[in-house]
């Protein structure tokens, strides 16, 4: 009964400590409550977990939680107390409440995860295609009844008017993936020759972007009706795709991040369909597997790289009985490779300059000079060579690398990192090793919102910047626009509905399905969320901005899909067959 009060103490501490952290406090709330749930039906069932195996992923997740919220909660803790003793103290007992609070809902899902199905067996009388169509013709009658509202055009930003600078100017650069700049060129040139009006022809791309998002959810809806879950499952899921604000909103905003989501969700769609043997396996839908992971390497930057892990994990998985589809995904890496490479070489299209994929190494040298001022005279003249060093201090933003890659701009002296990398590499190691948590403590606060509960920044842009093109926002219907501001600004700042749109308690949740997925030893349910995972690491290395949702929205596009995969009854050989199948080959 000790240990009974104990964990409850530790889990309340926890809980209520966490009320003034700068992140969304609801995320916290609800884990802590659902935990306290969690232990009153483990105690009451006496739920206990027998294998080694899972007693070790039950800590190692429960650890991994603890230690996310302790890391992305640093200046709580730092600021609590001046005694370093205290501090330590504090520490430990945040780091048990947080611990027991993980390890309480992994221990029910551990003991029940076998008894939850979304599945109910029974086959509808509604033709599946049908199903298809009303999902589809829900999503893009709402986003274009939207859009000729009240957003006409579209949602141009001024990353959306840079693709169009560089279409209207002929001079490309992959900085925004070239492919993308390409698709939008298509259907703007396309609407210039049919409606002669540059509004008319943005238009036109975001009906594209409209019908092709809308196709991407219904092949999930469409899905999940053939994989036989819940009609009410299959009602949800569909009505969130109308609903969730960042859908609507996105239908119609010129980004990259938008098509990639649809691309991402594809890819893990037919990669299913086509494992779980669901419908008829024909040639298109290996077509479609081809044609989303190509979209998948092509419209973002970081997509190669995650699709090179994804390639490896499934030919660990998968390579005796699905040959056919890992040659199929090797030949998306070569032709992923060769488009972003050699074509672009021969297109002459300019690359990223190499700063832009150095957002977190060098906000974490910056913050050792505005923090320690620790650097050898041989460090300094190395910086200098890329960076004014004086001016560090005043232009350093914690949670933003802009301002430090527009200082390394400034220098226009980029080319000396790539001459000289072996001495960069070795400077960036030195520094680190010799200050490791003002290290951390500048990667926690460039990358937390992508990791930790949710945080307040901007999700969403509206209107049309200005521009020398003749592209102005048009509202057709004020109070449409009125009505649509009003439902944005309330999922935005109510506090129950703030949970939605919060990426790192989005990411918690693919984290759970990943444990859940070990625990009922379903390989097919454990690689499907390999991807989102890879692209969310990609972005924990990358990132410029630390809670950027756009960056993150493929995981808002495809989580029903996964959650519902998740529980359903196996089709399939389990995980544990996957070393009894590398050990015989």
């Amino acid at each position: 009964m000790r240990k009974v009060i104990l964990q409850c103490v530790l889990m309340y501490f926890w809980s209520s400590f966490l009320v003034d952290t700068d992140a969304y406090y609801m995320p916290y709330l609800v884990v802590g409550i659902f935990s306290f749930l969690c232990f009153y039906i483990n105690y009451k069932d006496g739920n206990d977990i027998e294998y080694d195996i899972k007693k070790y992923a039950i800590k190692i997740g429960s650890g991994m939680f603890s230690l996310i919220v302790l890391l992305s909660n640093y200046s709580l803790w730092l600021q609590f107390t001046e005694c370093w003793g205290s501090k330590l103290l504090l520490i430990l007992v945040l780091s048990a409440g947080g611990y027991f609070t993980a390890k309480n809902i992994l221990v029910l899902c551990a003991s029940k995860v076998k008894n939850i199905s979304m599945e109910d067996g029974k086959r509808k009388n509604i033709p599946s295609i049908v199903v298809f169509w009303m999902s589809f013709t829900a999503i893009s009658f709402t986003n274009i009844f939207i859009l000729f509202a009240c957003k006409y055009p579209g949602v141009l930003s001024p990353d959306s008017m840079w693709q169009i600078d560089q279409i209207m100017n002929g001079s490309y650069s992959n900085h925004h993936p070239f492919y993308h700049t390409i698709t939008i060129k298509v259907f703007i040139s396309a609407g210039l020759k049919i409606f002669g009006n540059i509004n008319a022809a943005v238009a036109m791309y975001h009906v594209f972007q409209i019908l092709f998002m809308a196709m991407c959810f219904s092949m999930v809806s469409f899905t999940l009706y053939e994989m036989e879950v819940k009609w009410e499952v299959v009602i949800t899921v569909a009505i969130a795709y109308v609903l969730m604000p960042y859908h609507i909103m996105y239908s119609f905003t010129m980004w990259k991040d938008v098509t990639f989501g649809g691309f991402v969700t594809l890819f893990l769609v037919f990669i299913y369909r086509i494992l779980r043997k669901i419908g008829k396996i024909r040639f298109t839908s290996y077509l479609m597997l081809l044609i989303s992971g190509i979209g998948v390497c092509l419209f973002r930057s970081n997509g190669f790289f995650a699709f090179l892990l994804v390639f490896i994990v499934f030919v660990l998985f998968f390579w005796k009985d699905e040959r056919k589809i890992c040659y199929l995904l090797f030949g998306v890496l070569c032709i992923g490779f060769l488009m972003k490479h050699s074509v672009l070489h021969i297109l002459e299209v300019s690359q990223p300059d190499i700063i832009e994929a150095l957002s977190v190494p060098l906000q974490q040298i910056a913050r050792v000079e505005v923090e320690q001022h620790d650097f050898s005279e041989q460090q300094r003249e190395l910086i200098e060579q890329i960076i004014n060093m004086e001016e560090i201090s005043d232009t350093y933003t914690a949670w933003l690398s802009d301002p430090m890659k527009e200082l390394v701009r400034k220098k226009g002296n980029q080319q000396y990192i790539t001459s000289h990398k072996v001495a960069y590499i070795k400077l960036y190691f030195e520094t680190g090793i010799k200050h490791p948590w003002t290290y951390i403590k500048a990667w926690v606060d460039q990358t937390k919102g992508f990791w930790n509960a949710g945080y307040d920044y901007w999700r969403w842009k509206d209107g049309v910047i200005d521009n020398s093109y003749g592209i102005v926002s048009v509202v057709n219907s004020e109070f449409i626009n009125r009505c649509l501001n009003k439902y944005l600004w309330t999922f935005s700042n109510n506090r129950f509905l703030q949970i939605f749109l919060c990426i790192g308690f989005h990411v918690w949740v693919e984290l759970l399905l990943c444990f859940v997925n070990f625990m009922k030893e379903n390989k097919v349910g454990l690689f499907l969320l390999i991807p989102n995972i890879a692209l969310i690491i990609s972005i924990l290395i990358t990132t410029p901005v630390y809670a950027e949702f756009r960056y993150s929205y493929f995981v808002f596009c495809n989580l029903p899909f996964l959650i519902a995969t998740t529980f359903i009854s196996e089709r399939n050989k389990k995980l544990s067959d996957f070393c009894t199948e590398n050990g015989d080959d």
